[in-house]
């Protein structure tokens, strides 16, 4: 596609944010560009889009309106031009057929939806990695106009945000960007050239994209050494650069082995996996793990599986210092590091005879604690997911032998048995009876059970931690857990369990509210309250003696949950809500949280009103 057209559009909007957006109102030179980009939009949406804007900025229009329309045009024609390289001179034509593929992303969010995004990849500070997550989730960088923000998202100050357009927000797009990343890449470049990499590694090339797989080859050949190695891992799935990928396995250099390596272990050939044996029985055993790990074969897994065995059968004739047990662990850790997402009828075998008899592996009893740990709860974690009974007898042993294996028991047991069952192994029998654990294993095992129990009933959606839908907590669990967290004082994960039906959920609820105004309970106290169905005279009496509770003399503010617990009590309760929290309002002792009630109790007064 020519870019001559899309500089004539870009240098006539320059003219117009210099002489003013109102002068574009029948501008003959802007009428005579939208045919030009109609046409293109025959075959590319996201031109359609443009010559529609271009009309709306010639046609009757507000000021402001006119205004806000000549940032969108702008916006989404530098968006367009971006990804079509570098802006070509006058009258030459460049071509980017590679980059086709975004012309089928849309241009159809507002400048104002967009605006938050792209202020929070150009900007530093708080709160931007929320404010990009969530528009990702919201679909917002399917809009053609943010791609230029993803793609300046790699080498943002923030190394969690830029991983996360590496993980997530780049993928999206699809293959069709790869070109346009290699084009860009500076192979003497550093962290972002890095990244630009691993997205690339992502997607992979297409094969007969020949420019693309030159540009990796000379960044494998010419580049930085971290490029180097980024650029020599996209190639494992090219069959044409095996011969390379084994020479360069064997260079000098640390970082451009083991991107050779990580290429090879996606080739997954016989000379491949010879050349990653040699590797992890060598010096490089962990860069050779940790390639294996990422790209898992059953042949591969299949041959390190009986020298895994056979390093933890072994006897130790000498002396057991620290000098032999660290040797012992350099042997065993790229083990664990190759079977972390590994998945094989031999490996399973291996686990199930570990867990069940681990006297028979006598490297394991010379490990120190933490290294134990990490071996058994790798095999546990892998019979857990197995979903076999055989595999649950086996946790269900190992957790009686040692409390520290609950977790992987409990979760299995959920999968396998009914939820009375689970409740009855773990809660209803002599495990659980006593509202205070009094040995210290019981109490070990209370805690363990306790910290398992918030795993299951909270979920992660990014950094925030939800409940369970209360429809799955009476799907899934034995109603009896509720009252024996209750028992235990466990508000956390009352708040978690809380359904309709209770008879000593309001009591204890009433109790946490005499007992504390601390702001971090309240959330757990009032979503209990709404989730055990409760009517609203009693969640609206509990509110409000929890407001009355707080020492105002000390509160520094107004917490924005209760904020709008306040403001949605029901009308017909809002007067006297009013009259409650009026009073407290005065005895506040700054004047914000003052402020802060006033309007409060001045909202409940006219929602008083207007309901009589």
């Amino acid at each position: 596609m020519s870019t001559t057209l899309l500089q004539e559009l870009q240098g006539e909007l320059r003219r117009l944010y210099i002489a003013g957006s109102d002068l574009a109102a029948e501008d003959f030179r802007l009428k005579k560009l939208e045919p030009k980009l109609a046409q293109l939009g025959e075959r590319a949406p996201v031109f359609k889009r443009m010559a529609e804007d271009v009309a709306a900025l010639t046609g009757p229009s507000e000021p402001e309106a006119r205004a806000a329309k000549l940032q969108d045009v702008s916006l989404l024609l530098n968006s367009v031009l971006s990804t079509q390289g570098r802006t070509a001179a006058e009258g030459v034509t460049e071509e980017k057929p590679e980059s086709a593929g975004l012309a089928e992303l849309t241009a159809s969010h507002s400048y104002r939806q967009l605006a938050e995004v792209q202020n929070a990849l150009s900007t530093s500070g708080g709160g931007r990695y929320e404010i990009v997550t969530s528009a990702y989730q919201q679909g917002l960088f399917r809009d053609l106009r943010l791609f230029p923000f993803a793609v300046k998202a790699l080498n943002d100050s923030y190394s969690e945000l830029a991983d996360y357009a590496v993980r997530y927000i780049l993928p999206s797009y699809g293959r069709a960007i790869v070109p346009y990343l290699l084009e860009g890449l500076n192979m003497q470049g550093g962290r972002e050239e890095e990244r630009r990499l691993e997205v690339v590694r992502r997607l992979g090339v297409d094969p007969d994209d020949k420019r693309s797989l030159e540009r990796l080859v000379a960044a494998a050949e010419e580049g930085a050494d971290k490029v180097r190695a980024a650029a020599i891992a996209c190639l494992g799935s090219h069959p044409d650069f095996e011969e390379r990928l084994l020479e360069w396995s064997l260079d000098k250099k640390k970082s451009v082995r083991e991107g050779a390596l990580a290429a090879l272990a996606v080739r997954d050939s016989s000379a491949a996996r010879d050349r990653l044996y040699e590797a992890f029985t060598g010096k490089d055993a962990v860069p050779a793990a940790e390639a294996i790990g990422a790209a898992p074969s059953a042949d591969m897994i299949a041959r390190l599986v009986p020298l895994y065995e056979e390093r933890l059968r072994r006897e130790h004739a000498g002396e057991d210092d620290r000098k032999s047990k660290d040797k012992l662990w350099k042997e065993l850790e790229p083990f664990t590091i190759a079977f972390r997402h590994a998945k094989h009828p031999e490996l399973e075998r291996l686990f199930l005879d570990m867990a069940a008899s681990e006297q028979d592996y006598p490297s394991l009893g010379r490990l120190d604690f933490s290294e134990h740990l990490r071996v058994m709860n790798q095999a546990a974690g892998y019979l857990e997911d197995a979903d076999t009974d055989e595999a649950l007898a086996v946790l269900q042993a190992l957790e009686e032998r040692d409390p520290l294996y609950l977790q992987f028991a409990f979760h299995a047991t959920k999968r396998l048995r009914p939820a009375s069952e689970l409740y009855d192994r773990y809660a209803g029998t002599g495990r659980g009876r006593l509202r205070e654990a009094v040995s210290k294993k019981a109490q070990q095992i209370q805690k363990k059970l306790i910290e398992t129990l918030r795993e299951e009933v909270y979920a992660y959606e990014g950094y925030v931690r939800k409940r369970l839908p209360r429809e799955r907590v009476e799907a899934e669990w034995d109603r009896r857990w509720l009252g024996w967290l209750i028992d235990r004082n466990e508000l956390e994960l009352v708040a978690a369990m809380a359904v309709p039906g209770e008879p000593k959920l309001l009591p204890y609820l009433e109790q946490q509210i005499e007992r504390s105004s601390n702001n971090y309970y309240a959330d757990y106290i009032f979503t209990a309250l709404d989730q055990g169905g409760f009517d609203e005279d009693t969640k609206y009496e509990l509110l409000m003696r929890w407001m009355e509770r707080k020492d105002w003399k000390k509160t520094y503010s107004v917490y924005r949950d209760e904020s709008e617990l306040l403001l949605r009590i029901p009308d017909r309760l809002a007067g006297s809500a009013a009259d409650r929290l009026e009073p407290l309002a005065k005895e506040a002792r700054t004047e914000y949280v003052k402020e802060t009630m006033q309007e409060i109790v001045h909202s409940l007064r006219r929602r008083a009103e207007s309901a009589n």
